[in-house]
């Protein structure tokens, strides 16, 4: 019976979902576009089958590997990585991420390879973007890679202008206009408060008038501006050539708020792993904790655990770093596969969150491996 398939988002929710099957696992990552990073055409057709010729070599049954090969073959193409899992039964779970950067996989083993997507996420946190003047603003909110909404905000007044005849009503004019302007910005204040909680945006880029931006973040509720960061962006709402490349800096804003979220946790960890914290790393420690399902945040360098392996029972606590059979109070035998699939799988099955580090900080954990554990 051929294998359906299905696309997902690219939540962490929709992640932890894979791993409430059994394997083994067949996981493949393809890229979509039809140009190299040179420009120069590539044969998407070429490299998908090669990837099928692969699965197969490595263990996949026939009628997964022909699933992923006709999921693959069935995306349209576009600047993005189709990755793609399938187990012996159920469905072949499909996630299109926009912009991952990662080379073509095809691996076959006891959990799913979901590392690049985790990464993909991280990089790509919810935000809001607002370009706005004393009129309105345009609202754009986005999360996972997702445009999840595009709102035009017309403001109730339309009395914008202060150059009012001179003389005695000069005052009133001018008085009437800034009436105005920020009622026109309460409005705007409430549709990014909404989409803020809709989206679960932890940054708001915000662009326009000066003023006018002024008066949105004077309106903003105290309680969305203790969630957000807010961060300023040039260029105006009427065309002035900076709707050009607005896209290309909303990016650079939102990858150095990635990076500063990373730092000000390794501070956090460089802190927390001291005598009497809740940090703990290098790999005993750490396995340790996900044991007693007391982590709370996982924190992984990639490349560092890259060859090293571990053992998992099905219950998320049993993992160990050596052993094989059935360990004493498993449900189950002690199955091995990749150290860093295993504490993923874990993690997310104790309720916890998994936070990539990247290779050669510092301050990164022991062994590329640490946690802030829930308990003391």
């Amino acid at each position: 019976m051929p294998l359906l398939a299905h696309h997902a988002p690219v939540r962490a929710d929709t992640i932890r979902t894979l791993f409430e099957d059994s394997g083994p696992w067949a996981s493949l990552y393809l890229g979509l576009s039809d140009r190299d990073a040179r420009g120069q055409p590539v044969d998407r057709a070429v490299r998908r089958h090669a990837l099928s010729a692969a699965l197969a070599r490595r263990g996949a049954p026939a009628d997964v590997t022909a699933a992923l090969d006709d999921a693959a073959e069935r995306e349209p193409p576009g600047p993005a990585v189709l990755a793609a899992f399938a187990a012996e039964t159920g469905p072949v779970r499909l996630f299109r991420a926009g912009g991952l950067e990662t080379p073509d996989v095809a691996e076959v083993g006891p959990l799913p390879r979901v590392l690049p997507l985790l990464g993909w996420l991280q990089e790509h946190p919810p935000h809001v973007v607002v370009v706005t003047d004393r009129t309105g603003a345009d609202v754009e909110a986005s999360a996972n890679g997702t445009q999840l909404g595009h709102w035009t905000v017309v403001g109730p007044d339309d009395e914008i202008e202060r150059n009012a005849p001179g003389g005695w009503a000069q005052g009133r004019y001018q008085h009437r206009a800034e009436d105005s302007w920020r009622h026109n910005a309460a409005s705007v204040a409430e549709a990014v408060a909404s989409a803020v909680r809709e989206s679960g945006a932890r940054l708001v880029v915000v662009a326009g008038d000066v003023r006018a931006v002024q008066l949105l973040e004077e309106r903003l509720p105290a309680g969305v501006r203790r969630q957000i960061a807010l961060r300023h962006l040039g260029g105006g709402r009427p065309p002035d050539g900076s709707q050009r490349d607005r896209a290309e800096r909303v990016d650079a804003v939102t990858r150095a708020f990635v990076a500063g979220e990373s730092g000000a946790l390794l501070r956090r960890f460089d802190e927390e792993r001291a005598p009497g914290g809740v940090g703990v790393e290098g790999v005993p420690a750490t396995l340790e904790a996900i044991s007693r399902g007391d982590v709370e945040d996982l924190l992984l360098v990639p490349r560092a655990l890259a060859g090293r392996t571990a053992w998992f029972g099905p219950r998320a606590t049993e993992v160990l770093l050596e052993g094989n059979g059935q360990p004493p109070g498993w449900d189950g035998p002690a199955i091995r596969a990749p150290l860093a699939d295993v504490v993923v799988r874990a993690v997310f099955g104790t309720g916890g969150q998994v936070r990539l580090v990247p290779h050669g900080l510092p301050t990164g954990p022991a062994e590329g491996i640490g946690a802030f554990c829930r308990f003391r």
